[in-house]
């Protein structure tokens, strides 16, 4: 097949294999055996990264299961919950299972998210990227560092979950919309395995405290927020893997 051919194939219209409806102008989702429509793929779980090798009879397998899913979501009790404004975690304590959304203001019904048993996990920990970079001003149209220099540090954190649930196998759920800042002057922190990256920031700040009274209460700000993603991270963890 020529690079004509295959572009011309890009653009032909063909049927869903799925619910039998004409798929639109590059609107195929390719299964191993088989043709899907956008709004075939969008009522698979929202975790599901094995479309391509999925064939059409397990796409309409899991489909069905997401019925099945949806409704089991009126009979979900909530009994305690962690989140705000990314990765919304309902735990149902009494009947040892749990959903995650992305976000607080959803409709759980619309979003129907999978729920997965306590005994399903097979993992969860608290996840973290760090990293950090030097701040510089313009002067005489040069970049050049401050005196002392002054450092901005970046942390996310997530809750990576590994399960043996059949179509939402493994996710890293962020904890905060937005990635947490907390920035230094003095001297540059080496640098550290990410995992430990907040405890050795604190330490670093204990011998090199900020030097003037509004710089420490922005810095203590600044911590206090990551310090209360991770704890939440570690919250969630301890609350399913000892349920």
């Amino acid at each position: 097949m020529g690079l004509f051919d295959k572009i011309a194939g890009a653009f032909e219209k063909k049927q869903c294999d799925i619910c039998g409806g004409e798929i639109g102008m590059l609107g195929n989702k390719k299964l191993e055996n088989g043709n899907c429509c956008k709004e075939c793929v969008k009522k698979l779980s929202p975790w599901f990264t094995d479309r391509k090798h999925s064939t059409v009879e397990e796409i309409r397998e899991q489909i069905e299961y997401r019925e099945q899913n949806r409704e089991a979501l009126k009979d979900f009790h909530e009994t305690v919950s962690f989140g705000e404004d990314s990765s919304l975690f309902l735990i149902d304590q009494q009947n040892r299972r749990f959903v995650v959304l992305p976000r607080s203001n959803v409709d759980i019904y619309q979003v129907n998210p999978d729920i997965i048993e306590f005994d399903q996990v097979r993992e969860m920990k608290l996840d973290m990227s760090y990293s950090s970079v030097e701040e510089k001003i313009m002067r005489d149209g040069q970049r050049v560092s401050y005196n002392p220099p002054r450092y901005e540090h970046t942390f996310n954190f997530y809750v990576k979950i590994v399960t043996d649930h059949p179509y939402a196998h493994e996710h890293r759920c962020p904890l905060h919309a937005r990635s947490l800042k907390v920035h230094t002057a003095g001297p540059k922190m080496n640098r550290s395995y990410r995992l430990d990256a907040l405890e050795d920031l604190t330490r670093f700040l204990d011998y090199y405290p900020p030097i003037n009274y509004r710089d420490r209460v922005q810095v203590d700000r600044e911590l206090d927020d990551c310090y209360y993603f991770a704890h939440m991270g570690d919250e969630i963890c301890r609350t399913i893997m000892r349920g």
